[in-house]
């Protein structure tokens, strides 16, 4: 899509044609945050899988999502800190 869209513009297409999500933040395993390439909305998986848009509720329990993996894997590699 050419960058001479306006937004307005831009999201009127992706409600007739659909968002085409890019991946943007591996939560965990499960959980991702994905953001629409034409329009910029940006969306997450919820723990049932379904795509949900990103509000800032679900940015703070990715955010401590994200913290929990980090630290399961830092104990399973073995690395204190």
């Amino acid at each position: 899509m050419s960058k001479n869209y306006s937004p307005i513009k831009a999201a009127a297409i992706c409600s007739f044609t659909g968002h085409k999500l890019q991946v943007t933040h591996q939560v965990n395993d499960r959980i991702q945050e994905l953001c629409c390439v034409k329009c910029g909305k940006q969306m997450t998986t919820n723990i049932y899988g379904n795509i949900v848009p990103l509000s800032d509720q679900y940015s703070r329990i990715n955010r401590a999502l994200n913290d929990l993996a980090v630290k399961k894997n830092r104990r399973e590699l073995g690395i204190y800190s």
